[in-house]
């Protein structure tokens, strides 16, 4: 009793055995004394008093010098001895420093082990580390053929023992030999050892002395059951995993058994590894299969008392087929028959791929040998499987050799058949003479019929196998294809190109297959082609060259190629009046300039063509639901170009075939003037030409090829000084309500906008932007507005104030041809080769779209609301509010460091000194409060909006430990709660998002641990999960865990790549190469399938799909803006991009929304 408590106690600091002594009551007084002066006593001592291993060093000291060995008088073990609670029975086997007895177990079972007691006299430091190893050894094998390790202890003369699982069996080659067994089940044991020693290198173990008598094998009812025994020298690889790591031997010292020993191992300068282990298995297979040793290694005796200068290595292995050619033919036959084959079937079997096997692991240099035992063992497997071996050099006679061997049924059947058709044809000429030969044949072919059908149906199994690969492949194809063309898509909505855009988007509508790719870029690129508020009129069956108002603006006037116009009813039914038919004859194959209102739309000039005389004529109209009140005659040459002036009283337009305008007067048809632009140029376009009005009628503009434009005064027909050129075929020409300005577009060369001055006092200018010719240009009716149309399938509206870009308005699929704006200004209409017509709203588009919030720094919490439209930042305790929510007044509430969105009017809040959580309303009332108890301080909190749960990380004061906790939302009820023991530093990277990240659910959670390693902890459990060493001395950037905690993906300062990696294994998934720079942060989507990157500078933000880890999108910082940081919101379907300009004292949020699915089918069931 009083040995037992002082045992117990004498580990305890001295405050705490005395507190534990005072509350024992199963303690008698006089007991508590006795034991509190033993204990008094013990401290009192030397430090090294007693301390076993200082004593036995010592005393190896003392022997060294002459002195007597103090454990003389001490006696070995016998029979019947009781050790613990294992009595011993006889010895089973002995070794150098060990040995192993048969003993019975009393207690709490009973049962027979193997128990190993170090000899006496053997208790050195350097044996004692070596038993102790060989039992730490067995104790982290796992392995059914590897024996148990039961209980380690200390006799009661203080040698160590342990207890093993008992095997009952013999050695591998005795067992195999005295059972004659085949070589497929010697092979079939063999590669369950092998299994089991590569267990033990998987965990660190290399056995260094494996031998047919350290592998036993016994029979079973389910078979020969295989143990891997005796650790005793093995060496470890894995200093976390073993307190004794490296070997336990002394310089020339040589352990082992050299007939089994790689050459390696007889050299104390060589490094061992795990191939050690591997020669040893390749000669205990050259045993098992041949009969024999390898030749280089025959004759060898124990190593265990010889030096390292005793022991010498031919350098030479013999092949099996060689040495058995050698061998006497009664030895060779004997041999054989213990395997069950003949002696010549035994040559054939080891010329085979097994003498390969053998040779390529009984390599003399490690490097040769097979990596690792699964290429032993695979090569093995398919030895047996008849598939070509990585041991054996390929050839195509060998390889076809395998193919025979594999599908011998399928070759003997082909024979088969030919035979049965060879005989079927001689038994029908010799029918009569042969007919029981011919009922043999067609039961031969009948039973080759049953073979080709068996053959077929194995057939039919590896084509559903071929299938299902080619199924995978064809999605790994299909996903590489979409992100190609997701980067194409985003190029070309750059470009502002939409037919291209809306083209790739529309190629990955999901098939009837339901295999849909579409990721969060295809839905925020949708989102983006969507038009805003513009209206789609109605689909043409021929390209629209015009579209104006009517001066109701109730209605819309069309001009269609062919020369078809009609009005069109912009409310109610949408009737349509035609005003003019087509003529197949007449293709005008132009971009425009046949129709034509005058300025206040009280009169309107549409082209016509008639078919029976070939002539053009323009007809006047005053109301267009009526016939024309005119129809003036201009001839076979098709005119450009139309216009009329005010009053309606003038009608001007351009003859490209002439080079000249004609301006006629509308009552009479009389031609009042011609202005001569060029020669004429006939052809079948006839795209120049361009004439205009100004507002007051007192101007005329007229273009034409070479870029030349002539501005007359109407009232004598005589130019104003200011020649205008453009470059180019001019196409169209406005002037400004207040006819200051006149602006002019061309084809093909010039994809500017021309404004010149007329006034004398200003400059002109050229409007960039477009990137194809100006087809169209349109002033509102105030003047504040410039409407252009592009080839480009673009229009721009410009600020005529300061000629600045607007707005672009994107919505056709093809060159637009024709813009103009509503009597009242507030739409515009265009029209184009897309053969569409859309109404714009203006002001709709004047309004900035997606404009970013703009927040004051600094902060030092920011969180943005569910929809992300607002955000809230948190300084010194105060909370403001910002974007939709800025009207909101500010509250502040001492020590409050974090708040969070629980809706659009509650908000989660943390706060230290106290430390606690609450639930507020925006006013910063509380609606629920929980105080943080226990001794942790300093609170940092992390809200994860997906799954409603909050992690709250505190120091553990005079610990180098964290507790986390987790609660749910809103109950504030806790989850888990766990301490993790981080190192000195590490605590606070717990509260930066660089440098610590949480699985969705808040289960796991990835923090540096150091400069160059990666930790992920389980906040259930509080272990381990996984431990990323990035190799890296500059340290990790940025780092990220996917919501299911299963994967991490981080990046490091010396290279610009991003490493993803699995947690359980640290094996390296993929590598992710697209920036330059220095990566800053990394944020999976909650639903993992997309990951975005950012980086230092100016670089793109890029985002990746997270199946093949292809970039699909990529995103440009705002101009003047760097080093942008990215997260997506809990719901997944907006980004946050946060950006601001060096030095600056704002920021900026940008939020990048993906519209769901649902909404894109329920608005647009299929793209146009």
């Amino acid at each position: 009793m009083i040995d037992s408590e002082f045992a117990h106690l004498q580990a305890l600091p001295r405050e705490k055995w005395q507190a534990e002594l005072g509350a024992r009551k199963d303690l008698s007084e006089r007991e508590k004394q006795e034991l509190s002066r033993l204990l008094e006593a013990h401290e009192a001592m030397p430090t090294e008093f007693m301390d076993a291993n200082y004593v036995r060093a010592r005393r190896e000291a003392l022997v060294g010098v002459g002195v007597e060995d103090p454990v003389v008088g001490r006696r070995e073990y016998a029979a019947g001895d009781q050790i613990g609670s294992y009595r011993l029975k006889y010895r089973i086997g002995e070794g150098g420093f060990g040995v192993v007895w048969l003993a019975r177990q009393g207690e709490p079972v009973v049962r027979e082990v193997a128990l190993k007691v170090l000899k006496l006299g053997m208790d050195s430091v350097s044996i004692l580390k070596r038993f102790k190893a060989e039992q730490q050894m067995l104790a982290m094998m796992e392995h059914p053929n590897i024996a148990k390790l039961i209980e380690a202890g200390m006799t009661e003369d203080g040698r160590p023992f342990f207890a093993m699982e008992l095997v009952k069996g013999s050695p591998i080659t005795e067992f195999c030999d005295a059972r004659e067994l085949p070589i497929e089940q010697r092979l079939e044991i063999f590669v369950k050892v092998c299994l089991a020693v590569n267990h033990a290198h998987q965990k660190g173990a290399i056995h260094c002395d494996l031998k047919p008598s350290n592998i036993m094998v016994a029979d079973d009812p389910a078979g020969p059951i295989a143990k891997v025994i005796d650790f005793g020298i093995s060496r470890a690889t894995k200093r976390s995993e073993f307190q004794f790591t490296g070997t336990m031997t002394v310089p020339g010292e040589l352990i082992g058994t050299p007939a089994y020993m790689a050459p390696e191992q007889f050299s104390s300068r060589e490094a061992i590894d795990t191939r050690a282990d591997i020669y040893s298995l390749g000669a205990i297979l050259h045993e098992l299969l041949f009969g024999i040793l390898p030749e280089s290694r025959m004759g060898r005796g124990d190593a265990s008392a010889m030096g390292s200068s005793g022991v010498e290595d031919t350098g030479f292995t013999m092949r099996p087929s060689m040495i058995l050619r050698r061998m006497d033919h009664d030895k060779r036959a004997g041999l054989a028959r213990a395997r069950g084959v003949s002696a010549g079937e035994l040559q054939t079997l080891i010329r085979r791929d097994l003498e390969w096997i053998a040779m390529k692991a009984l390599e003399r240099e490690p490097e040769d040998r097979y990596a690792t035992v699964e290429g032993l063992v695979n090569d093995i497997c398919k030895s047996q499987a008849s598939h070509p071996i990585s041991a054996r050099p390929p050839s195509r006679l060998y390889i076809f050799q395998k193919y025979l061997l594999r599908n011998r049924s399928s070759v003997l059947a082909g024979c088969v058949i030919v035979v049965a058709l060879f005989f079927g044809a001689l038994s029908g000429l010799r029918e009569a003479r042969s007919s029981k030969q011919a009922a043999e044949i067609a039961e031969q072919a009948r039973g080759a019929e049953q073979e080709m059908r068996i053959r077929s149906e194995a057939q039919a199994q590896r084509a559903e196998i071929a299938e299902h690969q080619a199924v995978r492949q064809r999605e790994r194809a299909l996903r590489h294809a979409y992100a190609a063309d997701m980067l194409l898509a985003f190029e070309s909505h750059r470009q502002r190109d939409l037919r291209r855009t809306l083209r790739l988007l529309r190629s990955y509508h999901p098939d009837h297959e339901g295999f849909d790719l579409r990721g969060w870029e295809w839905r925020y690129l949708w989102g983006q082609t969507g038009t805003r508020t513009a209206g789609e009129v109605s689909e043409y069956s021929e390209r629209v060259l015009s579209a104006i108002f009517s001066n109701s603006g109730e209605d819309l006037i069309t001009f269609e190629d062919h020369g078809r116009i009609a009005l069109r009813r912009l409310s109610g039914d949408r009737a349509e009046v035609l005003m003019s038919a087509s003529s197949a004859e007449s293709r005008l194959q132009s971009s425009g300039g046949f129709l034509a209102a005058s300025p206040d739309g009280m009169m309107l000039a549409g082209l016509h063509h008639k078919q029976v005389t070939g002539d053009y004529f323009i007809n006047i109209w005053g109301d267009p639901t009526t016939e024309p009140v005119r129809s003036l005659k201009v001839g076979p040459r098709r005119p450009t170009g139309v216009a009329l002036s005010p009053q309606g009283h003038l009608l001007s337009f351009f003859v490209p075939a002439e080079g000249h305008a004609i301006i006629m007067e509308v009552s009479s048809g009389a031609v009042v003037h011609t202005e001569k632009i060029h020669e004429g140029s006939y052809s079948q376009l006839d795209q120049e030409g361009a004439c205009a009005f100004s507002r007051d009628g007192e101007l005329l503009a007229i273009g034409g090829a070479h870029g030349r434009i002539v501005v007359l005064r109407v009232s004598d027909w005589t130019p104003l000084p200011k020649k205008p050129r453009v470059t180019g075929r001019v196409t169209t020409l406005a002037f400004s309500p207040d006819r200051s300005r006149l602006v002019a577009g061309s084809l093909f060369q010039d994809p500017r906008v021309s404004v010149f001055d007329l006034t004398g006092e200003g400059e002109d200018v050229c409007l960039t932007g477009h990137s194809g010719f100006i087809s169209k240009l349109s002033f509102s009716p105030d003047g504040r507005l410039l409407a252009s149309g592009s080839g480009d399938q673009n229009i721009k509206l410009w600020h005529t104030s300061d000629w600045s870009e607007a707005a672009n308005l994107q919505g056709h699929r093809d060159e637009v041809w024709s813009v103009g704006f509503s009597p009242d200004g507030k739409r515009l209409v265009s029209a184009g080769k897309d053969r569409m017509v859309r109404i714009w709203e203006v002001e709709d588009w004047l309004r900035a779209k997606d404009a970013p919030q703009v927040l004051e720094k600094p902060f030092s919490h920011l969180d943005l609301t569910p929809d992300g439209d607002g955000a809230l930042t948190v300084r010194n305790g105060i909370v403001s509010f910002h974007g939709e929510l800025e009207e909101v007044p500010e509250f502040e509430t001492k020590g409050l460091v974090a708040a969070f969105w629980l809706g659009e009017d509650r908000l989660l809040c943390g706060s230290r000194s106290p430390d606690r959580i609450t639930i507020r309303d925006l006013a910063g009332d509380v609606e629920k409060l929980l105080n943080l108890s226990g001794e942790a301080r300093e609170p940092q909190f992390h809200y994860l909006g997906e799954s409603k749960i909050l992690v709250v990380s505190m120091k553990i004061p005079g610990s180098g430990e964290v507790r986390v906790d987790r609660y749910s939302i809103p109950s504030l009820d806790l989850v888990s709660s766990v301490s993790l023991e981080l190192p000195e530093g590490t605590s606070e990277y717990l509260g930066s998002h660089d440098h610590r990240s949480f699985s969705r659910d808040g289960a796991r959670v990835a923090v540096k641990y150091g400069w160059e390693v990666v930790a992920v902890y389980d906040l259930v459990t509080g272990r381990e999960a996984g431990l990323i060493d990035s190799g890296v001395p500059e340290g990790i950037q940025g780092l990220c865990l996917s919501p299911d905690g299963a994967t991490l993906a981080y990046a490091v300062r010396k290279r610009p790549v991003i490493e993803i990696c699995e947690v359980s294994s640290g094996r390296s998934l993929a590598r992710l190469e697209g920036h330059n720079l220095v990566i800053r942060r990394l944020d999976y989507s909650p639903d993992g399938e997309r990951l975005v990157s950012t980086a230092i500078g100016s670089e793109r933000i890029l985002l990746w799909e997270t199946t093949e880890w292809e970039q699909v999108a990529s995103f440009r910082p705002t101009r003047g803006h760097v080093s942008p940081l990215a997260w997506f919101l809990p719901s997944g379907k907006s980004l946050v991009i946060r950006e601001e300009a060096l030095g600056a004292s704002r920021c900026q949020l940008r939020l990048l929304h993906a519209p769901s699915i649902e909404l894109i089918t329920q608005q647009d069931s299929d793209l146009p």
